[in-house]
């Protein structure tokens, strides 16, 4: 295993990181370097800062969302109903 990976990921509004894949290293201290790869093409777009905002604060908190099975029988039990 190298001591070293390099992965690419997104500096949100909020000064956090938000990783592209999983670092396969052991838990411990790291360094970490953030480089610009490249130059922002315009402001961002408000709705999706506040969208981004809100996805970070539900993780904060443990906010886990439903999956696809439970949207599924959520759907069907309303067709049911509604037959």
């Amino acid at each position: 295993m190298s001591l070293q990976v390099e992965v690419q990921g997104t500096l949100r509004p909020d000064g956090t990181i938000q990783l592209n894949q999983p670092v396969d290293l052991p838990p411990g201290q790291v360094r970490v370097i953030v480089q610009r790869l490249e130059e922002p093409a315009s402001a961002p777009d408000r709705f999706w800062q506040m969208m981004d905002e809100i996805w970070a604060a539900q993780r904060a908190r443990g906010h886990q969302p439903r999956t696809k099975e439970q949207v599924d029988a959520e759907i069907a039990a309303f067709r049911s109903d509604a037959s």
